[in-house]
């Protein structure tokens, strides 16, 4: 009985496990036919196969509980109860949820599929790999024509963003920042972390509708908001390691000793000097102690960024709420140089009624930025020096006691100079549903910048040499903003064939700015900087501006049969900036695009998934003026008699024109988007040109007129290009993927027409304008260098006599004689654009398993910059440092670099113009996505951890720390601040 038993439940668990598995088999199609390449996977489990050429597919060991999920890109998912079937066949249909996909527009969003303009979407995850709080940066090569240059690599520095070109000459030419449908003055105000969504609006279609804001295109920027359902917190952390790179090296002790002597040899008879005549006794002696300097290794240091994010989300059908903290911490790689920044951010959406919805907004940032002083100019300076005693002290005549120039180190170690900022972000809106297809939208904001900065020079420091016991120097910057929109948006329902929506607004936006300066000296003591007292007052500015805009704007957009559509924008903008009568300016625009893919007689051609034709056309203006240029203003100018001070005041320098009027871009564009062979390709092409009339110039006018410039309108200048950007899908595996990106893009500036007078010969006349120092030509570009053609190094034998430098000697620079005549003047001069021909980017996503893979090729082809080092006479004189270079000798002559020579060189800065060109490895990430399984149970939902490489690798003959950059900073006095190559490790967690 007992052995029955047991043989009984060894039969029902035999029985019971056989029951358990199977295998299933079938096919899978699509309205085309067999789908080979089809992941078929048991849901839940890694058991899985993908269906061969003829879209048959055989799986094992599958239970009737088991459920299919096939899968491919570019298809919509479907998932079938296995049962007792043992013979499956599914048909899987489009996934059109790529063109049913809703972007950000300007007042509103759009299906992707609908939407008509230049607007392109950036691939948020992919742009914050790059760990910085320049979102800027996040923005480059991610879309055609967006061009991003790097401004000020420093912690907390900016870069310049330009959407298709420069369309105006004096500033003006940043993009509108918009976040949250709020206007932004500077786009590295948000947290990258909280960006969920940037859109790109390029042409006037998409940025008519705002107006006189929008002349240089529109960033649309959406942070995170609370989701309904269960509440997640997130963090994001990282820390990042910054080296130097670069591509050029300087002349160490040695190689700089035989510089001067190269430099001070005989021309004549080949003979060098003696070191007694061209070194001084200190620099005899470091010679001796082969005591020499590297002042790049000196200066330099690594240096680490820290990065923290923290965030919550929560939501119910009545209230949604999403809230972070950021805090954001960079050293920078030059000693008494660094970033902090903390964020929090509120974003709460109540719904009060069934009609009345509330949303706020709050954020706030407190930042402090620690700039270095002093003017280390670690590029050029002597090798030959010493910074410290020799018991390690620094000491502050570092070329030795006869020489008074101030180690640099000295003024760095006694300076500081230090920026805080407070910003506070307040925007509050409520949205009433009139009727079921119309609302009303109230929407306000309040910025408030507070802008601290305070320089200190101590007692020790330089500028303190005169007994002045130390000089402080505050500042302080309040920014205040003020928005108010009524925005009215009616959608009626017609019918099936025709849908349309109409949206009105009315907007105030004011902005304040109150500057306050206090320059001080005869400090008590050192030891509380510029926050101590001072005995005297040295310096005292106020200055106060503001700027109003007033506007109103309309748009309708309609579409027939979900094929034909069309929109119309227009927008009237009145600015406080502009003379009496000509405040107000008019800014329509009008767009249609044709869906060729809806046609019938489409439906049989299978591999065009999309084909939208779009064309547009219209009009933005530009404001970006200081208030009062159209008036006439007063300066300051106290007079003084005998010992007593009184007020007074003097005309400005700058002549009112009471006829300023706005400047007009009008822009044609024309597209294609499509999506090909079952999405195998999509991607977008289009051509544009814009045109920008009636310039905002300045011009300087002769001094007896009492004034020294004026602004005025006048002449016409265009853009135009191409763009495309291409995602091809190579493989789309459930365990595998390969997707590659390309973009492309190329603009062509052009200046039209000036001022219309015209030379002797009957040509116009170029004009420079004061404020930007552009020379401006019609037929050129406007970003150029105006110089004679650089045409190599003499050489022994050429007709030298003949050339246009008649006294020049062999291992000179030589130049064009463009008329012939003998002789290097202006007449000689050509223009060279500085624009590259075009630029893009290649990126690839891999992803494997739990692993995925991403990498960003960035490339600049064509681009022109002057090298300031290699144009300084006195390199080649060896009397600074700088970029070393087989330079000419008469034994080893060299054809690209000339010979060093103890005067100034002709024609150096035509020399030093150089190819900028450039192809960067911009980004490398690898991620792995840790197995929910693994921290489950202690309620972690998701994570991952990754390891990015920035800046890894730079292929450029531009002699710099960045092919973006000169070595040298603006004002030449100091080493610019060098771009790093940065290595991050990151983790990112969901619970």
């Amino acid at each position: 009985m007992r052995y029955g038993f047991l043989t009984w439940i060894v039969l029902l668990c035999t029985a019971y496990g056989y029951s358990q598995t199977k295998t299933v088999t079938g096919t899978v199609s699509d309205n085309m036919g067999p789908m080979p390449g089809v992941n078929v996977l048991v849901k839940g489990t890694t058991n899985g196969v993908v269906t061969d050429f003829d879209g048959e597919f055989t799986i094992d060991d599958v239970s009737n509980d088991d459920t299919l999920v096939f899968s491919y890109i570019g298809f919509v998912s479907q998932e079938v109860s296995v049962g007792t079937q043992t013979e499956i066949n599914i048909t899987l249909s489009e996934d059109t949820q790529a063109l049913d996909e809703v972007v950000v527009v300007g007042y509103g969003t759009q299906k992707k599929s609908n939407v008509i303009g230049s607007v392109t979407s950036v691939e948020v995850e992919e742009a914050t790999n790059v760990p910085t709080t320049n979102v800027s940066e996040m923005l480059r090569g991610r879309a055609a024509g967006v061009q991003v240059n790097l401004g000020d690599a420093r912690p907390g520095g900016a870069s310049n963003i330009i959407i298709r070109g420069n369309v105006s000459v004096d500033g003006g030419n940043s993009p509108l920042i918009i976040v949250d449908g709020l206007p932004f003055d500077d786009l590295n105000d948000v947290a990258p972390d909280d960006i969920a969504n940037i859109e790109i609006l390029k042409d006037a279609s998409s940025t008519a509708i705002y107006g006189s804001r929008a002349s240089n295109g529109v960033i649309l920027v959406t942070t995170k908001t609370g989701k309904t359902g269960k509440a997640t917190i997130d963090y994001h952390g990282y820390t990042t390691v910054q080296t130097l790179t670069k591509n050029f090296n300087q002349y160490t002790g040695s190689q700089f000793i035989d510089l001067r002597r190269e430099a001070n040899r005989n021309r004549f008879t080949g003979d060098y000097l003696n070191d007694v005549n061209i070194f001084t006794p200190f620099e005899l002696d470091a010679i001796e102690n082969q005591d020499f300097v590297d002042w790049e290794d000196l200066v330099l240091r690594d240096a680490v960024i820290q990065s923290h994010a923290l965030s919550f989300s929560a939501g119910s059908e009545k209230t949604k709420v999403f809230s972070s903290f950021n805090y954001f911490s960079q050293e920078g790689i030059i000693p008494n140089s660094g970033f902090d920044r903390g964020t929090f951010k509120l974003n709460l959406e109540q719904k009060i009624s069934d009609k009345l919805t509330f949303r706020g907004i709050i954020n706030y940032q407190n930042a402090k930025q620690d700039r270095e002083t002093g003017g280390i100019n670690f590029t050029t300076i002597t090798p030959l020096a010493q910074p410290y005693t020799a018991d390690g002290e620094l000491q502050k005549f570092y070329l030795g006691p006869s020489n008074t120039s101030v180690n640099p180190l000295w003024d760095q170690r006694e300076s500081v100079d230090e920026t805080k900022i407070n910003l506070t972000d307040v925007n509050l809106s409520l949205i009433y549903d009139i009727a079921p297809n119309l609302s009303y939208t109230l929407k306000t904001f309040l910025r408030n910048r507070n802008t601290n900065q305070g320089v200190y020079r101590s007692s020790l420091h330089s500028a303190g040499d005169e007994g002045i016991d130390g000089l402080g120097v505050l500042s302080n910057t309040l920014f205040k903003q003020v928005l108010v929109e009524n925005i009215l948006m009616y959608t009626p329902q017609i019918n099936d064939s025709h849908n349309v929506d109409f949206t009105a607004v009315q907007a105030f936006d004011e902005r304040r700015t109150e500057y306050t300066q206090l320059d001080k000296s005869g400090f008590t003591n050192d030891a509380l900087g510029f926050n101590g007292n001072a005995t005297e007052l040295l310096n005292n500015v106020r200055d106060v501006s503001q700027r109003r805009l007033y506007s109103f704007l309309g748009r309708i957009r309609y579409g027939y049969l979900d094929r034909y559509l069309l929109e119309a924008t227009a927008r009237a903008d009145g600015a406080s900036v502009f003379a009496a009568n000509q405040k107000w300016g008019f800014f329509p625009a009008v767009s249609v695009a044709w869906k060729m893919h809806m046609e019938p007689f489409m439906q049989d051609i299978d591999a065009i998934n999309e084909m939208k034709f779009r064309v547009s056309y219209g009009a933005t203006g530009n404001q970006g003026i200081d208030p009062l240029e159209s008036l006439g203003v007063a300066d300051d100018l106290p007079y003084v008699f005998g010992d007593e001070t009184v007020a007074g005041a003097t005309a400005s320098s700058r002549l009112p024109n009471p006829d300023l009027k706005w400047e007009k871009t009008a822009t044609l564009n024309a597209g294609v988007d499509f999506r090909l062979f079952n999405n195998f390709f999509q991607g977008t092409f289009e051509y544009y040109k814009a045109n920008t009339n009636d310039l905002l110039l300045d011009r300087s006018i002769a001094g007896t007129t009492g004034f020294n410039v004026t602004r005025f309108n006048a002449g016409e200048i265009q853009n135009q290009g191409i763009e495309a950007s291409l995602t091809s899908n190579i493989i789309r595996k459930e365990d595998f993927s390969w997707s590659l990106g390309l973009v492309f893009s190329r603009n062509r500036n052009e200046v039209i027409s000036l001022t219309g007078e015209l030379d002797d010969q009957g040509n116009p006349i170029d004009i420079t304008d004061a404020n930007s120092g552009r020379r401006l030509s019609v037929g050129h570009s406007i970003n150029n260098i105006w110089l004679p053609k650089y045409d190599g190094i003499y050489q022994e034998g050429d007709d030298i006599a003949g050339s246009g430098n008649p006294l020049a000697q062999p291992g000179d620079v030589r130049v064009v004689d463009q008329d012939g005549n003998g002789q290097i003047d202006n007449r000689d001069n050509v223009f060279t654009n500085t624009d590259p021909d075009w630029y893009g980017s290649i990126t690839n996503t891999i992803t494997y398993k739990n692993f995925d893979l991403f990498a960003d090729i960035y490339i600049v082809q064509n681009a022109t910059r002057l090298n300031p080092v290699l144009a300084n006479g006195e390199l080649w004189k060896g009397a600074i440092n700088g970029i070393r270079t087989k330079y000419y000798t008469p034994e080893y002559p060299s054809t690209e670099y000339p010979r060093p020579k103890p005067d100034t060189h002709l024609h150096l800065f035509p020399f030093a113009v150089r190819d900028a060109s450039y192809v960067r490895l911009r980004t490398l990430t690898l991620g792995y996505n840790i197995p929910r399984d693994t921290f489950s149970k202690i309620g972690l939902q998701s994570a991952k951890v990754y390891l990015t490489g920035t800046n890894l690798f730079t292929f450029t003959d531009f002699k710099s720390y960045s092919p973006e950059q000169t070595p040298l900073n603006n004002d030449q006095n100091g080493s610019a601040f060098p771009e790093t190559r940065n290595i991050t490790l990151g983790v990112k967690l969901g619970f």
